[in-house]
């Protein structure tokens, strides 16, 4: 078993990958520790980074299915749900690849959610008063993973790994699963 600044790696990230960032974070990066652990509006951070202002680019919204262990996180009593696939840009370049996974139970209760179009997700839930937040997990994915795989899909020059990180969100208690990717930089020619 290899060791990570003395903590059995396989303890924390297991089969699945995610451990809650409050175990893992004496394992993280420097250059993306800030990142994993920011609990503000990503696309405010990634406007202060870039000098500009931020945007939601949307990639894809489809009718999708939840695995066994993201039905149990979201105590949803089905597999179906809305899948929401979008970028946060800025500078010329995508900076965070994002999916909610809106079980079918929060989507009866907030159709909304199912017109945010190029609105994110996360400022538009930071005016709401009904809002609770579950844990961040995180996790380096390998860019074999099907969540990395997604997110990687359209660049070029692609890491060996990812860092990502993932909560659940409720709205009136109905779960929402956000999963964001954090995206190198492009590498210079």
């Amino acid at each position: 078993m290899s060791k990570l600044a003395g903590a059995p790696v396989a303890s924390l990230f297991p089969l699945d990958l995610w451990a809650r960032l409050d175990r893992a974070a004496p394992l993280l990066p420097a250059r993306w520790a800030p990142w994993l652990a920011a609990t503000g509006l990503l696309q405010d951070r990634i406007s202060q980074e870039a000098g500009e202002p931020a945007s939601v680019r949307l990639l894809e919204e489809r009718v999708g299915f939840l695995s066994a262990e993201q039905q149990e996180l979201l105590q949803s009593p089905t597999d179906s749900c809305f899948h929401r696939r979008v970028e946060l840009c800025a500078a010329g370049r995508a900076w965070v690849y994002a999916e909610s996974l809106i079980p079918d139970h929060t989507l009866e209760a907030h159709p909304w959610l199912a017109e945010l179009g190029e609105r994110g997700l996360g400022e538009t839930l930071s005016w709401r008063q009904d809002i609770e937040r579950g844990p961040f997990e995180v996790a380096t994915l390998p860019t074999s993973h099907p969540l990395a795989a997604r997110a990687l899909e359209r660049m070029s020059g692609k890491p060996d790994a990812i860092w990502a990180r993932r909560a659940w969100v409720a709205i009136s208690g109905a779960r929402i699963l956000v999963q964001e990717l954090f995206l190198p930089e492009p590498r210079k020619r």
